[in-house]
Parts: C-alpha cells; structure tokens; sequence
C-alpha cells in the first residue's frame, strides 16, 4: 500500500454511516500526484475532500482512496485592484472573508459555513442568501486547474464546456488544484438586516418574491409544523449592503469569523447538547417554532421590523454562531431532502411540499427556504424557482418510514419539474436522478472523454451515476 494511505473512518456531515477509506493527505501537488499515480496503477479509484461539509455520501468512497485537500490551503494571489483572487482548493470561505472583506470585496454564492471550502464550492457548486440575484458559486469562477486522471493539469476557462461539468460535478471529472475567482466590489463591509414575520407560506413567498427589487440578500425560516391557514408561516430576513462607508477593521472581521466553543458566551456546548438532545424531537419543536414564531409577531406589532446593522461576516454565517449545532441528531445523524421548485408551478406547488411532509410526519425541524436563478451548468443545483431544506432526524423512525416517504418525496418533486441538491442526497435512485438532471448524458460523454479509467468516483457515483453510464 502507499505509504501515504491510512485507513480511517469517514462520515458526511449529516453524520448517517461511517465509510472505512484509505485516507491520504497531501502537502503539496507533487505528492497529490504521486498518489493519484498509484491509484491508477493500482486500480483503486479515489476521490477528493477537503471540510467535509457535504452531508451525504458525495464525500465518501467505501474501500477506496480519499485525499484530504485541506493542507492545500495557500491563497496564492489577491489583487485588490481587480478583485481577483487566486487559491488552492482547501481555503475556506473564512481565509477568503478574513483577506478581501476590509479591501471593500465579497465573495458571492457565499454558503452559511464558513469552513466551506473553494474546492468544494465549486464541486457542489453552492449557493447563498443572495442566489436570487448572484445565481450560485460558479458563477464566480474565472478559471480552474484540473489534475486529470493521466496525471497532467489542465486549465478550464469561463466559458469552457469542461468547466460547465467541473463546477457542480461533484470531483468526478478530476481534482481541482487551483481556482482563480471574481470578487465582488461593495460600498461596505456591513448590511442593514431586516426580519418580517409571516402568517403563512403565500407571505413567505410574496416576500421572497418583492426582495429581488429591494434586497441583496433573502431567506426565509419556515415552521414546518404549522398547518391549515397557517401553513409555512415563519419570518423573511433580508438585508441590503449599507451604502454609505462605515469604517471597518481587520480586527472586527477577524473576530466575527471566529467559531464559538460555548453557547451564549458561556455554556460548553458538547454538554448542552447532551442535556437538549433528548428533547430535540418533533413534539418539542413543534411548540419551540410556535413560541419563537408568536414572539416574533408580538415584537413586530410593537416595534414594527426587527431591523440592526451588522458586519456582512456575522450576518451571513449567523449559524455558525451556535457551536456544534449538528450534535442535537447524534447519535444516527440525519437525513436532509432539500429540492428546488419551479416559480412557474406556483405557490400553491411549495405548500403542497409542506403538506406531504406532513402527512408522513417528516417535517423538518429546522427549515430554510430561498428564491434562486438558474445557470448553464450541467448538474448544478440552479434554476428559476425556491429550494426548501428538509431536515430529517433518523432518532425514532425506522427505515421503512424514510423510504416511504422519500419515494413519495422525489416523486412529487420531479413531476413538478425539481430536482434534489446532490450535497445533501443520500437516497436518489438513478431513475429520479435522470429525469430531475436531463443534462447528466451530456455530463458522462465528458467524463467518459476525461476519464476513461473511471478512476474519479464515489459512493454517490456509484449508487447514482455509474447505472446511467
């Protein structure tokens, strides 16, 4: 075996099954090579992974080679001047944040994590709070060097057919080494945050709709368990970059992207979570929701739109605030179902999402949804319409339970013309697969062309794509 390989477990970060991998992790290009040189010798496949922070089996690759690209992690190049950016493939979106957001830059198609990494941006080809205007990641990228199966690098450009597969290919086509980006100038390092209360879902969508002429910035927070007239009621937060110059330090940026060991300053949170996970279930939060949500409308009855300024930073990976939050679905993990809706199937389309995840008793506990736009990409998660996240703990439900209604699940969301987010898939048969991506042909006559050897794969190519090849 190589001497760089050793065996470890792996899980995505929905944290469902461990996967026995032999890991490598290269320091430089040259021993990237060497490995990927071996496999191929070998006839072992391999498969690239950096943070981890796809949720299903995209990250896994059971049996096989996985290198870890986070010691890749130099930003090569900053230029201020244009606004471009060169990295390598395991810089986090916080190294990103902490270098361009004081030169008066950002980055768009920021995800909530700021442990994401460039690499694996681009392979899922993620998409943030400003998709309805940014449309997702790729978008910002200007070109990448891909090392190929037979061991050589190639640069793919804007506008390259193989780069329209690389970005949202899932690291099938290669390993991407190096990534040149477009930042995004703006007036200032802070946004004006807004949040409405909705009564139901037809609000929630009315306001997602009107903030594409008002905001940069959307997203709703929907309970899951309201139903009737309430159905999907929740609130909207949106925020506009603030267009007057506020003084900004590096020291505040820094400080902002730091993640929190403890919950509200001061409880440690391995044993908060300890002590919450037991109530962490349907029941309760179906009352949590009810509670945050009358309290919400009571504050904005009195006080009109909940509305603050705050660094751009702190605003969008507000999540990232609340330490270890995955911990409350330990110890089976969790399932998330997260599909994108045609605008042009209507409102009514998204609350019939919402009423079939009531039926099976899979509402989401914690549920987020946007308005995106589409792009040219071939298996990116893009289009006209609204992405709704389904978080399903696996604690309490049996197997026969989830697979009733995922089936149901896919099958609603493909007859009105979804699809499923493959960064967070761990169910999708080839069959959904195929009518949900019409382009996948196109995307394996590349791969085929690029990889004959089929070296690059995963446990998510071989359960989705490798049937249809």
């Amino acid at each position: 075996m190589h001497p760089a390989l050793v065996e470890s477990t792996l899980v995505g970060y929905a944290e469902t099954h461990p996967s026995r991998c032999l890991v490598a992790k290269p320091a430089s290009l040259d021993e990237l090579i060497d490995v990927l040189r071996w496999c191929r010798e070998n006839g072992r496949t391999i498969l690239s992974r950096a943070g981890g922070n796809s949720f299903g089996d995209m990250i896994l690759n059971t049996g096989e080679v996985v290198v870890d690209l986070t010691g890749l992690n130099r930003i090569i190049g900053w230029d201020p001047s244009t606004g471009l950016m060169t990295v390598e493939p395991g810089v986090t979106f916080r190294q990103v944040f902490s270098r361009v957001l004081v030169d008066g830059w950002t980055l768009s198609g920021c995800p909530g994590g700021m442990g994401v990494t460039i690499g694996g941006a681009i392979a899922n080809d993620v998409h943030g709070k400003d998709s309805t205007h940014a449309g997702n990641f790729g978008g910002s990228v200007v070109s990448l060097k891909v090392l190929q199966a037979d061991g050589n690098v190639l640069v793919f450009r804007a506008g390259d057919e193989a780069l329209r597969a690389v970005v949202g290919g899932m690291g099938l086509l290669g390993i991407i080494v190096e990534a040149t980006l477009q930042m995004k100038a703006v007036p200032s390092a802070f946004v004006e945050a807004e949040t409405v209360p909705v009564r139901n879902i037809y609000e929630s969508l009315k306001l997602l709709d009107q903030a594409q002429e008002t905001h940069d910035f959307s997203v709703a927070w929907v309970d899951a368990f309201a139903e009737g007239p309430a159905i999907g009621r929740g609130f909207v937060a949106m925020a506009r970059w603030v267009r007057e110059p506020m003084a900004c330090t590096q020291e505040q940026v820094d400080a902002s992207l730091q993640s929190p060991t403890k919950a509200l300053g001061f409880i440690p949170a391995k044993p908060l979570w300890a002590v919450l996970r037991p109530l962490f279930m349907p029941g309760f939060v179906r009352y949590l929701n009810a509670l945050n949500y009358h309290l919400n409308r009571l504050r904005h009855r009195c006080f009109g739109p909940g509305r603050g300024v705050l660094l751009f930073t702190d605003y969008n990976f507000m999540t990232n605030k609340i330490p270890d939050l995955k911990h409350v679905y330990r110890p089976q993990g969790f399932l998330e179902f997260q599909c994108l809706i045609p605008v042009a199937r209507g409102h009514e389309a998204v609350a019939g999402i919402f009423e079939l995840c009531q039926r099976h008793g899979s509402q989401s506990l914690m549920c987020g949804m946007k308005r995106h736009a589409g792009d040219d990409c071939f298996l990116s998660f893009a289009g006209e319409g609204y992405s709704i996240g389904v978080d399903i703990q696996l604690r309490g439900r049996t197997r026969r339970q989830i697979e009733d209604f995922a089936r149901e699940y896919f099958t609603r969301v493909t007859e009105l013309g979804g699809k499923i987010y493959l960064a967070k898939d761990e169910m999708m048969t080839p069959e959904f697969f195929e009518r949900q991506y019409p382009d996948v042909r196109t995307f394996l006559a590349i791969k085929q062309a690029m990889d004959p050897q089929e070296l690059f794969q995963s446990d998510l190519y071989r359960r989705v794509l490798e049937p249809l090849a």
